[in-house]
């Protein structure tokens, strides 16, 4: 029996021997997560001078600009500009600021000094916050407008009618105020430029409402295209009619109260300009257009003032 054991291949156990290393934790995630943080913070920089304007760049520009006490000012720098202090007013402080560099050197008895950007930016901000009231000021005076007609429609009774006949709306040149024909209550005289009664009452209204406001007026008459059948007249077509009823519109206005300056313009369209232009015979394409015009903006009154001083030198 021990012979046979001895036959057997001899047993190898192997043992691993365990290493405790280093412990390698998450450093690397600290680093992708700060190299993360900087690439939205590169990107929201990018994003921020490209919707900024050059104002607002100037404005950052001039916050980070440090400021000059009136000591360094009056040191100067040697002999040769003894009491005067150099500003690079272009220096690129800032990724918004010009690149353009320049030099100017201010007298340390100077009250302004080398402050003026800062003076005409003030006075920009000034006169944007200037526009900014006349135009919500302008705004609440076309909305207040509007609700004052429509009541005085509801007010009187005749004229309660005449409501579906009114269309005010807002576009790029101003409030537009419309009055339209209706099939069975018209402006006008048929196929003249005549008033009726109803005509003559809503226009004396809108007058003694818009006449409280200095924007100026244009006046325009449309036709639908049936023609002016009507006119006796000969070579009296679309063209005459809008321009005659537009006129007696206007002076119908000036009678209750419109300033005859504040008329901008008078016109007629005849039938080229259709409320309704898949009915071109539709009566409601024939109507009077009151436009109340946007006031000219503040910046561009000033340049025009700037411009008229500087092509005008006196002496």
């Amino acid at each position: 029996m021990s012979s046979g054991l001895s036959k057997l291949p001899p047993l190898v156990i192997k043992r691993k021997i365990k290493v405790n290393h280093a412990p390698h934790g998450g450093a690397w995630k600290v680093a992708y997560a700060d190299f993360v943080t900087a690439m939205m913070a590169f990107f929201l920089l990018l994003w921020l001078l490209n919707v900024a304007t050059e104002s607002n760049k100037q404005g950052v520009s001039n916050y980070f600009e440090p400021d000059i006490s009136e000591e360094e000012e009056s040191e100067g720098s040697g002999q040769a500009l003894a009491g005067l202090a150099q500003v690079a007013e272009g220096a690129l402080k800032s990724a918004g600021s010009p690149p353009s560099i320049t030099v100017t050197l201010a007298n340390t008895g100077s009250k302004t000094g080398g402050d003026e950007s800062k003076e005409d930016h003030k006075d920009a901000e000034a006169l944007a916050e200037a526009e900014a009231k006349r135009v919500q000021t302008e705004l609440e005076n076309f909305a207040k407008v509007n609700a004052e007609i429509r009541q005085a429609l509801q007010e009187i009774p005749e004229l309660n009618d005449m409501q579906d006949s009114l269309m005010i709306d807002y576009t790029p040149d101003g409030l537009r105020i419309q009055i339209l024909d209706q099939e069975d209550i018209p402006m006008f005289v048929d196929a003249r430029a005549v008033l009726n009664d109803h005509g003559h009452k809503i226009l004396a209204i809108v007058a003694n409402i818009i006449t409280q406001l200095p924007n100026l007026v244009v006046v325009t008459g449309h036709t639908d295209s049936s023609g002016s059948s009507g006119s006796s007249r000969r070579n009296y077509g679309n063209w005459e009619l809008s321009g005659d009823r537009a006129n007696t519109a206007r002076r119908v206005l000036v009678e209750f109260g419109l300033g005859a300056e504040k008329i901008a313009k008078v016109a007629g369209k005849a039938d080229k300009e259709h409320l309704y232009p898949d009915k071109p015979n539709s009566p409601l394409n024939r109507r009077i257009s009151i436009i109340l015009q946007k006031q000219k903006s503040l910046m561009f009154e000033q340049s025009q003032q700037a411009s008229f001083g500087s092509d005008n030198p006196q002496g």
